[in-house]
């Protein structure tokens, strides 16, 4: 941890999300994740998959990625609701 630098270091620092539009081809996103795990399946011995298997894949995983951060949000608010119910007693 001594070579990360400290918070007021930091203070001026401002995160931009990186966009992932899987259904415009012109962009590359698709190819450069069809590349990557690929790359991982050579590695791995697993067989390598076409772009559009990829596509769909891709496809898939968006929306799990959201509901499994709804699911997460969601746990997150009942156990604050029965810390602040403990606090309340």
């Amino acid at each position: 941890f001594e070579g990360l630098p400290g918070p007021g270091q930091l203070a001026g620092l401002a995160l931009q999300p990186a966009e992932f539009e899987k259904d415009n081809d012109a962009n590359h996103h698709v190819a450069f994740v069809m590349a990557a795990s690929n790359l991982r399946a050579a590695c791995y011995g697993i067989p390598p998959a076409d772009w559009r298997t990829t596509k769909q894949i891709a496809g898939k995983i968006i929306p799990a990625i959201a509901t499994t951060t709804a699911l997460v949000g969601g746990l997150v608010c009942m156990e604050l609701y029965k810390l602040a119910q403990r606090a309340m007693a």
